[in-house]
């Protein structure tokens, strides 16, 4: 059986996205890796959300897997089902509630929706 690691933390800086699991791996893709991504703007680029498998970008269309992220960093085995690493949903914050939550899910308390 696949080991499974359930994402804890996401975010963005001026160059890359990150992500972090609960257990301690941490993955990042540079902006420039991504044509939509290198060219979007920072309010852009913050304005992601988080599904069970990935990160989306509804702004630039744009989607990432948390399985192809951390794969490609050696830290995980692709599946066929692409769930060896992923984000628990436990609710969804509304648009415009709070401006930190927006940029970062910290742990299941702090969800980026839009």
């Amino acid at each position: 059986m696949t080991e499974k690691h359930k994402i804890q933390r996401v975010w963005v800086d001026d160059t890359s996205v990150h992500a972090l699991t609960v257990d301690g791996l941490q993955a990042s893709y540079p902006f420039s890796m991504w044509k939509r991504l290198a060219n979007a703007t920072p309010e852009q680029r913050q304005n992601f959300y988080l599904s069970y498998a990935g990160i989306h970008w509804r702004d630039i269309d744009e989607d990432l897997s948390f399985e192809g992220m951390f794969a490609d960093a050696g830290l995980c085995e692709r599946t066929p089902t692409e769930d060896s690493v992923y984000y628990e949903l436990n609710y969804q914050k509304k648009a415009g509630e709070d401006e930190e939550f927006s940029r970062v899910a910290e742990d299941e308390s702090n969800i980026k929706y839009n």
